[in-house]
């Protein structure tokens, strides 16, 4: 089971900043700590984005290509096949090009889909490292912050 330091940081507010030492300090009271993951600093590259446009991919039916702001005006064409991509003004999370995936063992490159380059993924929670498994990319709540913001800086306990 994965434990946010965070959420033991609730229920004990006490615990040293430090999570090596929070977990020899459990291990050493009989709570098995099998490894520290500093898991949110993966997702720091990953950034919320507004849904500009949506259109069906020319190619593939099952494929739509949406344009999302990633903040300061900066648009940019992804490929997606999630059935749930929200209307224009809706945030999700883009993996950029370059980012590194919870899973992945080398960085995101640009790929072409169907004769379409797509310059990033937008991502569910499944690719965040978050659940096993989901049914499409992962919508964040109006207002979660600002296009172009961490993804870490919308969902803190995700750090």
């Amino acid at each position: 089971m994965r434990v946010s330091l965070r959420w033991l940081r609730e229920l004990l507010p006490e615990l040293p900043n430090n999570a090596e030492t929070i977990g020899v300090r459990l291990t050493s009271i009989g709570l098995a700590v099998d490894g520290v993951d500093d898991f949110g600093s993966r997702l720091r590259a990953l950034q919320v984005v507004a849904v500009r446009a949506i259109a069906p991919h020319p190619k593939r039916d099952q494929l739509r290509l949406v344009d999302v702001d990633r903040g300061n005006g900066v648009v940019q064409r992804v490929v997606c096949g999630a059935p749930n991509v929200p209307a224009p003004g809706g945030l999700v999370v883009l993996a950029p090009l370059g980012a590194r995936l919870p899973g992945m063992d080398a960085p995101l490159g640009a790929r072409e889909i169907g004769g379409i380059r797509s310059e990033g993924m937008l991502c569910s929670e499944q690719e965040l490292g978050v659940t096993e498994k989901s049914e499409g990319i992962l919508i964040l709540p109006e207002g979660a912050a600002a296009p172009g913001s961490s993804v870490v800086d919308a969902l803190p306990e995700l750090d």
